[in-house]
């Protein structure tokens, strides 16, 4: 049995920014209420949603549940074939 090898992945923090923002809009919030509402200052957000920061595992996974979707989503990645 052979096992993948899954190299280091660069991500576009604008991506992510640009998803972020997405579901955020869907939810028809500010930007304000949901980093009131993720509990961080509403610059911390908006650096993230704007692409100019990025962020740790742990914000990944605040922002996944928050908004109740994948990392796939958020990343704007599939990673299939991977065994």
């Amino acid at each position: 049995m052979e096992v993948a090898e899954v190299s280091r992945t660069k991500f576009d923090p604008y991506v992510i920014g640009n998803n972020i923002r997405d579901l955020r809009e869907k939810r028809k919030m500010t930007q304000m209420k949901a980093a009131e509402e993720m509990d961080m200052s509403l610059c911390h957000y908006a650096r993230i949603e704007e692409g100019s920061k990025g962020m740790s595992i742990q914000m990944l996974f605040r922002f996944i549940n928050f908004y109740k979707t994948d990392a796939n989503t958020i990343l704007g990645t599939h990673l299939g074939g991977l065994v």
